[in-house]
């Protein structure tokens, strides 16, 4: 009976981790992130090594749906703004819109408050935008998205956007690419 258990387990475990597969970058798939650099023209001034605190990852899972990440997250002496971009393409659009919900249920993030402006800025099917509150004041961004097929959510931390067409100025390319619309050159 116990050899029957532990078989049991050994499936379950073999067949979650190869569910969920890690592989290399494709074309495009860095387009559908968020990224520390597009924050230049707004003030942001990066270290020439800033690449080395980014890391990317693209999952592909057993359904079909693929995920990218992207995260900066460099040393705190160095005082740069901390940023996760997110994006995940689904086999349906209600799958996106799903794994949106989802995202918005573990918000706000550790003792953070949320102060959603939508307002501000709406993209996609449903979405939320809001300014990340640390004591009363403005830390951050957090904005989450379906359209289609795909979800994404960007936190951004320590660098904020009050201004919503700015924020749609910055999300444009990465919207753009997520959406398939063509930027004219």
């Amino acid at each position: 009976m116990r050899s029957i258990s532990m078989t049991v387990q050994l499936v379950f475990w073999l067949f979650a981790l190869t569910a969920c597969t890690t592989g290399d970058l494709e074309d495009g798939d860095r387009d559908l992130v968020l990224k520390i650099k597009q924050l230049e023209p707004y003030g942001l001034r990066l270290p020439e090594n800033y690449s080395s605190y980014e890391s990317f990852k693209r999952e592909q899972w057993i359904d079909g749906s693929v995920t990218i990440e992207y995260e900066f997250q460099a040393p705190e002496a160095l005082n740069l703004p901390y940023l996760y971009s997110v994006a995940e393409r689904h086999s349906s659009s209600a799958e996106a819109c799903a794994s949106y919900l989802a995202g918005n249920f573990g918000a706000p993030l550790g003792g953070v408050e949320l102060s959603v402006r939508d307002d501000l800025f709406q993209f996609g099917s449903k979405s939320r935008f809001a300014l990340l509150m640390a004591d009363g004041q403005p830390a951050g961004n957090y904005f989450a998205m379906c359209r289609g097929k795909t979800a994404s959510m960007i936190i951004l931390g320590g660098f904020y956007f009050d201004d919503g067409e700015l924020w749609g100025e910055l999300l444009s390319p990465t919207l753009d690419a997520i959406t398939g619309n063509k930027r004219p050159d």
